[in-house]
């Protein structure tokens, strides 16, 4: 855990020098014109930082082993995906990227595959971050905090699939929406529940709060506590064997999630006409997070919920930074930075603590440098 925990504040450390507020300003200074395929010092310092955080991430998670409540589960599954006489549950593409990785390193060679698969995790990670945040390295520590990085060393398609949502939002608010697309349908082949992201985004996107639109929550809230039945029959015809499982198939309140995107959304709330409003980017992340707040709360009854709602919640990562950076009074953006900080960083060691759970089993570390 104190390597966790040390790894984590050497990445602030280089998160702290990366700007994301710099941009040039004209391609000319006077009457000179500048090369602007040159980078300029703030944007080599950028990449720089950038180029660390990968690393660190990267390592830490390439050379793992044994790690994630699903390590060994993932190992036989290749072996099936290899002898292609079980029925596997995964989806196409992570089936071709798995045979591919076999005729390159061999059939039980899966340090490899985790190690490729941790790549390009961290990289989209790292890049999606970059290319949204306002304020990067807050958004960075929320992103830590909340574990989204360690709980890539379980379930390492669904995080995968999280990675590459978090690399399209930079598309979406372009508003260039085929790539946008694209992207999630590519995500899909590996885990179909990022279909959802589509609509869900492009609702959140265009989604504008007036007393005309204001009935929409009421009437959500409903659909989802009455729709339970059809709900549930177009979930289990993408996936089946989530149906009756004692595991995946269980309603579950996610209290700590609850209140996490209940004390945003009231933060967002009192800053909403200054720091909200007319900011599309703004706009779509505090509906994202009033759309998982809405699921947990009305629609437990939907298996694995939380692979859901996260797709929503990551939106707090860009969030909250961005109503600190643009509150006006420099006591009161203090104070606050500094209680989100804390709060965050209370729920952070909360969850290392959880990490030696067997349903994480994120520590103790293990690698296989090591054995």
């Amino acid at each position: 855990m104190v390597m966790y925990f040390f790894l984590t504040a050497v990445c602030l450390v280089f998160a702290y020098f990366v700007n994301t507020a710099y941009r040039r300003e004209g391609a000319y200074v006077g009457d000179k014109k500048i090369n602007t395929s040159l980078p300029t010092r703030q944007e080599t310092v950028n990449r720089l930082m950038l180029v660390s955080i990968f690393l660190v991430l990267f390592g830490l998670s390439a050379l793992r082993y044994g790690i994630g409540n699903d390590y060994w589960t993932y190992r036989y599954e290749f072996l099936d995906i290899h002898r292609a006489d079980t029925k596997i549950s995964f989806e196409i593409g992570f089936q071709l990227f798995v045979r591919i990785m076999q005729f390159i390193v061999g059939v039980d060679n899966y340090i490899p595959i985790f190690a490729v698969i941790s790549f390009f995790t961290c990289l989209f990670f790292v890049k999606g971050i970059y290319d949204t945040a306002d304020y990067f390295v807050l958004s960075f520590f929320i992103f830590m905090a909340n574990g989204f990085y360690f709980m890539s060393f379980s379930n390492v398609r669904y995080y995968f699939v999280l990675a590459l949502v978090i690399y399209s939002m930079k598309y979406l608010f372009k508003r260039r929406f085929i790539p946008f697309c694209l992207i999630i349908c590519f995500a899909a082949f590996f885990h179909m529940t990022a279909l959802l992201v589509i609509p869900a985004y492009i609702v959140a996107y265009f989604l504008k709060w007036s007393k005309r639109t204001i009935w929409i929550i009421p009437a959500a809230a409903l659909l989802l506590i009455f729709g339970r039945i059809p709900i549930r029959r177009l979930l289990f015809v993408f996936y089946p064997y989530y149906e009756g499982d004692k595991i995946l198939d269980v309603a579950t309140y996610s209290w700590v999630n609850i209140a996490k995107c209940a004390a945003i959304l009231i933060l967002a709330l009192v800053f909403y006409k200054k720091c909200i409003r007319g900011d599309a980017k703004a706009e779509t992340f505090f509906n994202l997070n009033l759309f998982a707040l809405l699921l947990y709360t009305c629609a437990t009854y939907v298996p694995e919920l939380s692979r859901v709602c996260y797709y929503l919640i990551v939106s707090q990562v860009f969030l909250v930074p961005t109503v600190l950076m643009k509150i006006e009074n420099r006591v009161l953006k203090r104070i606050l930075t500094c209680g989100v900080f804390a709060a965050y960083l209370g729920y952070f060691i909360k969850f290392l603590i959880q990490g030696y759970d067997p349903v994480i089993a994120i520590l103790p570390y293990f690698s296989w440098a090591f054995i």
